[in-house]
């Protein structure tokens, strides 16, 4: 079985509540044994070995947590019984039919604005950047392979409609969805919270939710907010997406 380790392993070290739990489980487990050195022969073994052996085995699950486990990822998520977009299904949930459906349309969506290049390069707000709009610890020199970037983008995207699902209505037209999952990947989960397109949604003007989309069309360059082109031709694309929803 090959392992590899998760394109995204960085954040799953920060972030994972698993990784956190499990080191104060090690941590509670060696304060518990340092307190029985003084009747060692309660343990049956030299209480130092028990305690290294205990904190080993709970130090290990760090690495087995960040390691794919093709075995059990190795499927993918039907729309239906004939879209495949290559996403473990365990991502989802039980209820992964309509989700489902708002990644797809989201990653087909994203990525002819993106672009993907395997080396990383400043983005036109000179920040380093590379595969799929990935920037997260990115810098100038790293490199990727075709599979690195495609599991890195599929992997960030999900996670993006994640971040902002708390930020929009519970019930939304796919297509409506999928065009705000877009503009988060492009303005980051927080700048979305934080917009009028979000407390337009939520407060239930969704047609003036889609319509905000077009005052995210500035970049800073040379310090200055400025328009670019090429945001607002994506965010063109993102509204008409985004009215396509409520259309339907």
């Amino acid at each position: 079985m090959k392992l590899r380790l998760l394109s995204n392993w960085q954040s799953v070290l920060r972030y994972a509540w698993s990784i956190w739990l499990m080191l104060a489980c090690a941590v509670l487990i060696l304060c518990s044994v340092a307190l029985m050195f003084l009747d060692a022969r309660m343990l049956g073994i030299p209480a130092p070995a028990f305690a290294l052996l205990a904190g080993l085995l709970a130090v290990l699950a760090i690495p087995a947590r960040i390691i794919i486990q093709e075995k059990v990822e190795a499927f993918l998520v039907e729309e239906d019984g004939a879209m495949r977009i290559g996403l473990p299904r365990s991502w989802f949930g039980r209820s992964s039919t309509g989700l489902a459906a708002v990644i797809a349309l989201a990653v087909t969506f994203i990525e002819p604005w993106e672009g993907t290049r395997l080396k990383a390069y400043l983005d036109i707000a000179g920040i380093p950047t590379i595969c799929t709009g990935h920037t997260e610890g990115v810098e100038l020199g790293d490199t990727a392979t075709p599979e690195d970037c495609r599991e890195m983008f599929m992997a960030e995207v999900v996670a993006f409609e994640a971040r902002i699902r708390p930020c929009l209505p519970e019930v939304l037209p796919v297509q409506t969805r999928a065009a705000f999952v877009s503009a988060a990947y492009n303005i980051g989960a927080g700048g979305f919270c934080s917009s009028s397109m979000s407390r337009r949604a939520l407060a239930g003007d969704l047609a003036a939710a889609c319509d905000a989309l077009l005052m995210w069309n500035k970049a800073r360059v040379d310090g200055q907010l400025r328009p670019v082109r090429g945001l607002t031709r994506r965010r063109e694309a993102e509204r008409d997406l985004c009215l396509q929803g409520l259309a339907a």
